[in-house]
C-alpha cells in the first residue's frame, strides 16, 4: 500500500484537475436561461451567438490539463483499494486510465456543439442551426456513449468496493464519494423541475458539471482525510 504522502499528492492533483475540468463544464453552462430553453444547446443565449466562442476553445484547453490530472484520481482510487484483489483493481484500473483518456474526447465533442449552435444561429437561422447541431450530436452519439461505462465501472467499483470495507478509507467517507455526489448533483435540477421551481441558470450548471463536481468533492475529502491521517502517524 503507498505511503499518505503519495495519497495526499495524488488527492491534491486530482482536485486541482476536477477544478479545471469543472470550470469548463461552467464555460459552457453558465449562461442566461429562458423558459422556451430545452436540451443542452437549444438556448437563446447560443444561438443569438451572444456566447463567445473564446469560451469553447478555453474549456478544451483546461479540459486538456485537467484530463491529465486525472490520471492521479484514477492512481489513487486504485491504489485504496485492498492489494488482495488484485483482479478487482487490474479492472478498475484499466477502466480509469480509459476514462482520463476519452475525458478530452468528451469535453471536446460539447464544446464543439457549443460552438456550431453559437456560430451558425445567427448565419443559418436558430432551426437550421439546431437542425445541424442535432444531427451532429446524434450522429457522434454511438460513439461517444460507449465510452461513459468504463468511467461508471471505474467509480463504481471503488464504491462498491468502499461499502464492502475493503479500502483505506471508513465507510463514513461515502458521504463523498463521486458515485452519491453525482447523482445528487444531476438529480437535483430534475426535482426542482419537477417541483416546477423556475427555470434557472444555476440548473443548468449543477447538472452539466454533476461528475466532475463529484470527483472535485471526492478529491477534497480525501485530501482533508490524508493530511488529518499523516499528521496523526507523524504525531
Amino acid at each position: 500500500m503507498e505511503t499518505s504522502e503519495k495519497f495526499l499528492r495524488g488527492c491534491i492533483l486530482g482536485a486541482i484537475g476536477a477544478v479545471l475540468m469543472s470550470a469548463g463544464d461552467w464555460l459552457l453552462s453558465c449562461v442566461p436561461l429562458q423558459e422556451a430553453d430545452t436540451g443542452m444547446f437549444d438556448r437563446a443565449y447560443y444561438l443569438s451567438g451572444a456566447y463567445g466562442l473564446w469560451r469553447s476553445v478555453l474549456t478544451v484547453g483546461l479540459g486538456a490539463v485537467g484530463g491529465f490530472l486525472y490520471y492521479f484520481v484514477v492512481k489513487a482510487l486504485n491504489a485504496d483499494i485492498d492489494a488482495k484483489y488484485r483482479k478487482t483493481k487490474s479492472v478498475q484500473y484499466l477502466c480509469g486510465i480509459f476514462t482520463v483518456a476519452v475525458a478530452l474526447t468528451i469535453h471536446t465533442w460539447v464544446a464543439t456543439m457549443a460552438w456550431f449552435t453559437t456560430y451558425l444561429g445567427p448565419r443559418i437561422g436558430e432551426e437550421a442551426a439546431i437542425a445541424a447541431v442535432t444531427a451532429y450530436q446524434d450522429g457522434m452519439l454511438p460513439a461517444i456513449a460507449p465510452m461513459y461505462v468504463p468511467m461508471i465501472l471505474a467509480f463504481g467499483i471503488h464504491f462498491v468496493m468502499l461499502l464492502a470495507g475493503k479500502t483505506r478509507y471508513p465507510r463514513w467517507m461515502l458521504a463523498f464519494h463521486p458515485v452519491i455526489w453525482n447523482i445528487l448533483l444531476a438529480g437535483v435540477p430534475d426535482i426542482a423541475q419537477a417541483m416546477q421551481v423556475p427555470v434557472d441558470t444555476w440548473m443548468s450548471v449543477m447538472s452539466q458539471s454533476s461528475t466532475n463536481s463529484a470527483i472535485m468533492v471526492w478529491c477534497i475529502a480525501a485530501a482533508v482525510y490524508e493530511k488529518k491521517y499523516f499528521a496523526h502517524l507523524a504525531g
